[in-house]
């Protein structure tokens, strides 16, 4: 079992374009406002139009002086074993060859519809080529606003514990019912 560094662990979001009309201003960034005003959680925040803005931004992540934000939350339409950029796929597997081993110490969350609806040994190769402590998201579609608060309340929930399995345990005894609903998993070693 590997159990996080630090009790604090600030969020790096990337995030995709919930609408077609740039007018509509669908975001996480009012949650993860939240989140630092009343949690005192830190983060970074940058939207990603192209998988090469997503590309760009995760090699930025890897560098030492972001060590703290160990929560990567993508925040991006998705589809089964997918997230989706722009008019751009990047399946699991490309994106955990992207994050080669740089992941120790880090949990990767999905933001996003049914990223996470795959056999759960794909999830473990994704864990093991990342070295991430966890991988979350979601197996099915979802409301946007019912997910940014279950989101919130996940990135809070990982700053109470180190051990990923005592979060997995919390979440399981006070939020069953809402994780059932989002069809939500947490996957660790």
């Amino acid at each position: 079992m590997r159990i996080a560094k630090d009790f604090t662990k600030h969020v790096f979001c990337l995030e995709g374009d919930w609408e077609k009309d740039l007018r509509k201003k669908s975001s996480v960034g009012a949650a993860l406002e939240f989140l630092k005003t009343n949690c005192n959680i830190d983060y970074i925040h940058k939207t990603c139009g192209t998988k090469e803005n997503l590309i760009y931004y995760l090699s930025q992540w890897k560098q030492r002086r972001y060590k703290n934000y160990s929560i990567c939350y993508l925040a991006f339409h998705g589809q089964p074993e997918t997230i989706e950029i722009g008019d751009e796929d990047l399946a699991l597997q490309e994106l955990a060859e992207i994050l080669n081993g740089s992941c120790v110490n880090k949990i990767i969350h999905f933001g996003s519809c049914s990223t996470l609806d795959t056999d759960e040994r794909r999830i473990k190769q994704f864990l093991e080529t990342t070295q991430a402590l966890c991988v979350c998201g979601f197996r099915t579609d979802i409301d946007f606003l019912e997910s940014s608060v279950f989101d919130m309340l996940l990135m809070q929930k990982f700053q109470e514990y180190k051990d990923i399995k005592a979060v997995d345990r919390d979440l399981k005894k006070n939020y069953r019912k809402m994780m059932n609903k989002l069809d939500f998993r947490l996957i660790y070693n």
